[in-house]
């Protein structure tokens, strides 16, 4: 039999990996722009200065001279709810 604080620390794990997935499987990309406009806290400057400091990604692709070219940045925007609401959106630092 499992005690009360094991099953209370199962469950909470159980629970952050469902919404992980769900979050996953749900996700939107947005751009730079639209991340401004989603989230009143970031500003076009500070995403071009600071912007690494968020999750993001872009692709890359070869060219036909054979030199590697970038897209632009996209944020994941279900991602960047949750560290808002868990407030790990602060206190942010540079690798």
């Amino acid at each position: 039999m499992i005690d009360k604080q094991t099953k209370i620390e199962i469950m909470g794990t159980v629970r952050r990996a469902m919404l992980e997935v769900l979050e996953d499987a749900n996700e939107v990309w947005l751009t730079p722009k639209q991340m401004t406009e989603q989230f009143g806290m970031f500003k076009k400057d500070w995403l071009e200065r600071h912007g690494e400091l968020l999750p993001r990604e872009r692709a890359s692709y070869i060219d036909d001279d054979g030199r590697e070219k970038f897209t632009g940045w996209a944020y994941p925007k279900h991602k960047i709810q949750r560290m808002i609401r868990d407030r790990h959106i602060n206190g942010l630092h540079a690798n």
